[in-house]
């Protein structure tokens, strides 16, 4: 479970960051340029039920959602590199910024590019030994992330050489690199003027690196990108598709690949009360799409010396009968646990071209298998029901109540019991409010559209004929049982002919 409070800003900055990508989006499709993919994935919440459909988009770097699922594997990986590293404490962060800005509609793509090489070069250059000729001071360069901002000449008080309404942009990057021993007198000087002189750029050193978030950034401000008009996003998306925006260099490049290689992801696992911890996990069996904006520029790869990736082919599937339209309700897996509709956490169900009325009976068993197991595991963590959940999740997110309220709220809602029945029987009888004292109002008013009733005394033997299960739900799971019957019979017949079929093979 989270803290709700901080579940409700995280829950509202999410939100922002998908509308500020539908809106950017919309303004790219009217201007020609289509950054949705077909085979949208809709999400079905396990535990409470609430589906979602996710647009699925092309790697447009400046789309925010895009952008900030590029940033959580970089934040993550860097973040466990240095927890494993035993020299992390020396590694450093400096800015270099680029000595022209570049106006609107101008070459922006080159003025990336050759900021990317130079640095590139710049790493190489420093991370030899010392030697008479000078340069090589044994520091190596771990990440380089680009970023560019957006003003007018006004605002950047360049009115002189530009008119004030003239858009420009500016080239900066975020770097990391760590300085393998200590550097003898005055060298750690002439370190940074031989790379001021390289760079040919404004080169900041920050100091020690405490924050990863304030390095590895978007490339662009949503809010930025927002207030450009349409044909300004066309050439942005024009001048920064298939860059590399970020990249991971030197050892930290090595240690990503390693992950690549074994198919494995660094994501936090959390341990309940909002704690957790960075692990590497097992990527799942599906592969992403192929996408021609996810591949960097033949340049851009043989700047930083890295060989070019076959791009896989395309593998069509094809659905018999009908084979005009798409095949219907793949079910792709299980996520992991995600807060996404209240602050407990549940997995979700990935379908892919959801469409409840087509969905097959080996669909539903899936589905309905996952739900029951996720239910489990709620129930195993003392979640509340999942209305419970969602009260709660409404409460946090209208903000109606003060913080302290809210966490009580909360704190109250494991506690609350559903007996598969009416809350209030016909023979309950309502207490009114006057009736109430203090304290008990206030833990009513936590409750929305709550009343307090005295419970009529019941028979001693009146617990044993309330049924374990509501009629629908056990009607619902006796469906299921024989449905899951049905199937068992055919796959027993199935590998029975299998191995039928082996056996006359090996005579």
């Amino acid at each position: 479970m989270l803290d709700p409070v901080a579940w409700a800003k995280r829950a509202g900055a999410m939100r922002r960051l998908t509308e500020q990508t539908e809106r950017i989006a919309s303004a790219l499709t009217r201007a020609g340029i289509d950054v949705t993919r077909d085979g949208e994935v809709t999400l079905i919440s396990a535990v409470t039920g609430i589906v979602e459909t996710m647009a699925s988009y092309r790697a447009c770097r400046f789309l925010p959602t895009i952008a900030a699922r590029d940033r959580r594997p970089m934040v993550n990986g860097l973040k466990l590199f240095m927890i494993g590293h035993e020299n992390s404490r020396f590694f450093r962060y400096a800015v270099m910024t680029c000595a022209e800005p570049v106006p609107a509609f101008g070459d922006l793509r080159k003025s990336i590019q050759k900021l990317s090489r130079r640095i590139t070069r710049w790493s190489s250059y420093i991370n030899k030994p010392v030697d008479k000729c000078g340069g090589g001071y044994d520091v190596k360069v771990l990440f380089r992330g680009i970023e560019f901002t957006r003003a007018t000449a006004e605002e950047r008080g360049m009115t002189d050489r530009y008119p004030p309404e003239t858009v420009l942009y500016h080239v900066h990057a975020n770097v990391i690199y760590w300085p393998t021993r200590a550097m003898r007198s005055g060298e750690w000087e002439r370190f940074l003027r031989d790379t001021h002189r390289f760079i040919k750029a404004e080169w900041r050193d920050n100091g020690k690196v405490e924050k990863i978030e304030e390095i590895v950034k978007y490339c662009s401000k949503p809010n930025d990108t927002l207030a450009a008009s349409d044909d300004e996003l066309v050439w942005l998306y024009r001048q920064t598709q298939r860059l590399k925006i970020c990249q991971p260099l030197g050892e930290f490049k090595t240690w990503m690949k390693t992950l690549e290689e074994m198919k494995e992801k660094v994501v936090r696992v959390h341990l309940g009360r909002g704690d957790g911890r960075l692990e590497r996990v097992k990527k799942g069996k599906r592969e992403r799409p192929v996408d021609e904006d996810d591949d960097a520029g033949a340049e851009d790869v043989a700047a930083d010396d890295s060989d070019v990736p076959e791009k896989p082919e395309r593998q069509e599937r094809n659905e018999p009968g009908d084979a005009s339209s798409p095949p219907a309700n793949i079910v792709i897996g299980l996520s992991l646990p995600q807060w996404r509709h209240s602050p407990w956490a549940e997995p979700a169900i990935m379908v892919q071209h959801y469409d409840p009325l087509r969905l097959s009976e080996e669909a539903a068993c899936d589905i309905a298998a996952w739900k029951e197991k996720a239910r489990e595991w709620w129930d195993d963590a003392f979640a509340p029901p999942p209305e419970e959940a969602l009260r709660v999740a409404r409460i946090a997110l209208d903000a109606a109540m003060s913080d302290e309220d809210i966490r009580e709220a909360a704190e109250a809602a494991p506690y609350i019991l559903d007996t598969c029945r009416p809350t209030v029987l016909s023979d309950d009888e309502e207490v009114d409010a006057d009736e109430l004292d203090d304290d008990v109002k206030s833990i009513v008013a936590l409750f929305e559209g709550a009343t307090v009733v005295r419970l009529k005394p019941r028979s001693p033997t009146e617990d044993d004929e309330i049924p374990f299960e509501a009629p629908d739900r056990e009607r619902r799971w006796a469906e299921l049982r024989e449905s899951l019957a049905r199937n068992e019979a055919r796959w027993a017949e199935w590998r029975a002919s299998a191995a039928a079929h082996e056996c006359r093979v090996a005579a």
